[in-house]
């Protein structure tokens, strides 16, 4: 049986932990950010999971989030096709 993870977070902790474990298995953290340089969206990848980061991004959290993530102009998921699709 195979299980997949898709979800959407508030708890800053939850996320972080995502960051922390997929970043030794390969997954990827990418985020946008808007026209004053704050980060507006950030979104958790692998193979297997896709979890968004809903809740307040604190300064701290901003500075984690480009510590290890990716910069991108565009995210989007397709939900039917399973895709996440990203433009930098």
């Amino acid at each position: 049986m195979s299980f997949r993870l898709e979800g959407e977070v508030k708890d800053w902790k939850l996320f972080e932990s995502y960051m922390e474990a997929g970043a030794k298995n390969g997954g990827k953290v990418f985020y946008r950010e808007d026209e004053n340089g704050n980060i507006v969206e950030a979104v958790y990848f692998s193979g297997a999971k896709k979890l968004a980061y809903i809740g307040k991004i604190t300064e701290e959290n901003a500075k984690i989030i480009r510590a290890c993530g990716y910069k991108v102009k565009e995210v989007s998921y397709d939900a039917e096709q399973r895709i996440l699709k990203i433009v930098q």
